[in-house]
């Protein structure tokens, strides 16, 4: 790993767990066992890596409709409910990070909100785009509401999520959870 990515591995993380005020660029140096002139050199000051850290960890949300077409519709809200959960356990700290700004009152850019919930927005349409395709093959009941049911769906994949994140894991594994939401799903939205 390159010097830079190590900066910003390190310093998103320590900027989720410590948030902005609390984290600084010397720890960052010392976590990611760098000098802090490197820091400097790649990022200028703090406000730098802040943003770069942001850009960097809402850069590999979108998820573009091509990635499951061609697939049957019930398989693609499978392989979109796979594609969050694995975004999300193959990013933690990112996660963490994008969490912990909308916990904290630290720093808060609005734009990077903006940007992170019209992701999220995207999503959720692309879900319910699936499950409007569903309907009209006839597969899905056509009494289903897709724009309830892919909110409702983000909300099982996130509390799912959240445990994982913190460890929870007394009533089944997070990937039995993501198995059975998608179990149970796929039948239920099926026409009877």
């Amino acid at each position: 790993m390159d010097a830079r990515s190590k900066i910003l591995e390190t310093a998103t993380k320590l900027f989720a767990t410590h948030g902005y005020d609390s984290t600084s660029l010397s720890l960052v140096a010392k976590d990611a066992s760098v000098s802090k002139a490197l820091i400097f050199w790649h990022f200028e000051n703090k406000e730098n890596l802040y943003e770069a850290v942001l850009a960097r960890t809402i850069e590999p949300y979108r998820i573009e409709p091509e990635r499951i077409a061609g697939q049957s519709v019930p398989d693609q809200v499978e392989h979109l409910i796979d594609l969050y959960y694995e975004f999300v356990t193959e990013n933690v700290h990112s996660v963490r990070f994008f969490l912990s700004l909308f916990l904290r009152d630290d720093k808060r850019p609005d734009d990077f909100f903006s940007r992170v919930l019209d992701l999220y927005k995207h999503y959720r349409e692309l879900l319910a785009g699936a499950l409007r395709a569903g309907q009209e093959a006839g597969i899905f009941s056509p009494e289903i509401e897709p724009e309830a049911h892919s909110a409702l769906i983000l909300s099982s994949l996130n509390g799912i999520l959240v445990q994982a994140l913190t460890g929870e894991t007394d009533v089944a594994s997070p990937e039995r959870l993501v198995k059975g939401l998608k179990a149970s799903l796929v039948d239920r939205l099926r026409v009877q």
